[in-house]
């Protein structure tokens, strides 16, 4: 059992100067099993015993016979449309509610599942539920609304105009959806400001996690991104907020970081790169803050939670509290924890110096993780998880289409490109000379292979396929691009699999009029990796139809 002692920790405090800012900023509670307000009423001293300084909390809607229909802000984008009485009752729990600690409240609501088009008449259901929302919000006494716009599985609408129905993508075009969901982000603001003027309107990601969704307009006439629209969204936000609104950006993907510098390079990702991609730049300097999450139990869906042994957690407390640390020193204002296994209330199983590491993280980052757990530490072997196979993996596709060739697994030339600039070197280049770069296999995921690393890298494989048969349509298939994949063939850009497409799903991009048969082809991809795993860690086909 490896136990840290409150008192070693308190005197490596001791010996730590003050980070300068921190202790005014906040720390959020957000994600594991979510507590609605009627829990949080009942068990707001033991809530407020954890040292954080809030909590985003769950309204609960009832039917006529009084059983709960489950959270409302997971109906948000529905076509249920709220009672006032289960907005009612939820104010009345929190205005019962004495907090004494928890000063920075919000509530809950979600994008999925989306089921209003932008241009269905219905979609001022949308503006309704989240007046009600707010109301709970203002009235009950918290700072605002915590929005999660991440699609859950199918559908994966409504950010995305690639994957509409076709009769809609017919209706309307891309330019048009475009300022629809601009409309719509005004109305929605609108909304949510006759309620709550000052409302701090709290998205788990912005543009820091749809910038290549934005970059993805200029290969295409629609955008082949997951989240266009939602940028379109976010600009009618802007357009459209009060004065006092703020709107924080909660950079998701800061969830594994461990280095300042880390969350110093987000800051400038968020407030930076995020400005000159929104159409509305003048109000997000107004209104845009950088906020930062950090997942506390970081992979424990997959490897469990262990207080008994904090070696075998991706942060012990040390590394929980130098990361909170470095997240609060470059946030405007909040940060948010996030957790799967790990409660820090109800049936509880945290030990004490995980509570101290929250803490203490105002106070400066202390020592640090002196033998942080890697990365592939906490991923199981990419052959053991579920549909690895190639029957799994490709068994939708040869509904349709044909095996051709299988790309080798081994002898790919892999190397980091940290600073995003491969393309402009251009690394996807027949003639580009990579005799420098290591040697990697593909089927597995690089940390596999001894390289712990979050961001982006370069495949790059010479390959020879068999001659094909006249008149067929040729396709590259890919078992799987974690997180994200950009494809060269032959020094020309063909397509780009998005990172909200998803890591774990197959697809094919058209290669008829660029593959040689019978000589030697290029094939380049780049990958970005967010967080924990990366790579192609499935095979690559060709295959035909």
């Amino acid at each position: 059992m490896v136990r840290t002692t409150v008192s070693v920790l308190l005197c490596a405090f001791a010996a730590t100067s003050l980070s300068a800012g921190t202790q005014e900023k906040k720390i959020v509670q957000y994600g594991g099993e979510p507590r609605d307000t009627a829990y949080v009423r009942q068990h707001v001293a033991e809530i407020e015993k954890v040292p954080l300084d809030g909590i985003a909390i769950t309204v609960i809607g009832m039917d006529g016979s009084g059983k709960s229909t489950g959270s409302l802000g997971w109906q948000l984008f529905t076509k249920t449309s709220f009672r006032l009485e289960d907005c009612r009752r939820a104010v009345d729990d929190l205005k019962a509610t004495k907090f004494k600690r928890f000063t920075e409240n919000f509530i809950v609501c979600n994008s999925h599942p989306g089921q209003i088009d932008w241009f269905d008449p219905d979609w001022s259901i949308i503006t309704h539920n989240v007046a009600c929302l707010a109301r709970v919000a203002k009235q009950g006494g918290c700072k605002g609304l915590m929005f999660d716009p991440e699609m859950y599985g199918e559908p994966p609408t409504p950010w995305s105009y690639t994957k509409l129905p076709e009769n809609l993508r017919k209706a309307h075009t891309y330019p048009e959806y475009r300022d629809k969901a601009r409309q719509r982000g005004r109305e929605f603001i609108r909304a949510i400001n006759k309620e709550f003027p000052d409302v701090v309107f709290f998205t788990l990601f912005g543009n820091s996690l749809s910038l290549e969704a934005a970059h993805s307009e200029a290969r295409t006439p629609y955008g082949d991104s997951l989240y266009t629209l939602y940028s379109a969204f976010l600009d009618g936000i802007l357009d459209a907020a009060t004065p006092r609104t703020v709107l924080v950006d909660g950079h998701e993907w800061s969830y594994p970081y461990r280095r300042r510098a880390q969350f110093v390079k987000a800051r400038k990702r968020v407030l930076g790169e995020g400005k000159d991609l929104s159409r509305n730049p003048v109000q997000f300097a107004k209104h845009v803050q950088a906020g930062f999450a950090v997942w506390s139990d970081m992979g424990s869906y997959r490897t469990g939670w262990h207080p008994e042994d904090f070696r075998k957690n991706y942060y012990t407390p040390a590394g929980l509290r130098a990361s909170l640390n470095y997240a609060l020193e470059s946030s405007d204002r909040y940060v948010w924890v996030y957790s799967e296994r790990l409660r820090w209330w109800g049936e509880s199983n945290v030990p004490q110096e995980y509570l101290d590491a929250l803490r203490l993280a105002k106070l400066g980052p202390g020592p640090g993780e002196k033998n942080p757990l890697s990365v592939a530490a906490i991923n199981p072997v990419s052959a053991e998880w579920k549909g690895y196979s190639d029957a799994e993996t490709f068994a939708e596709m040869r509904k349709t289409m044909t095996d051709v060739f299988d790309l080798p697994k081994d002898g790919w030339k892999f190397a980091l490109d940290e600073p995003n600039r491969g393309a402009k070197l251009g690394w996807y280049r027949v003639d580009f000379d990579d005799s420098t770069w290591q040697t990697l296999s593909i089927g597995k995921w690089w940390e596999e292979q001894g390289v712990d690393y979050d961001g982006r890298a370069w495949y790059r494989r010479t390959f020879t396929p068999p001659a094909l048969q006249p008149g067929k349509r040729v396709f590259l298939a890919f078992g799987g691009a974690d997180d994200a994949a950009k494809v060269w063939l032959n020094g020309t850009f063909v397509a780009e699999h998005d990172i909200a497409s998803g890591a774990e799903k197959a697809f094919t991009i058209e290669v008829t009029h660029l593959l040689r048969p019978e000589k030697a082809n290029l094939l380049a991809v780049q990958i970005r990796d967010g967080q924990g795993y990366g790579g192609l860690w499935k095979s690559v086909k060709l295959m035909m139809k």
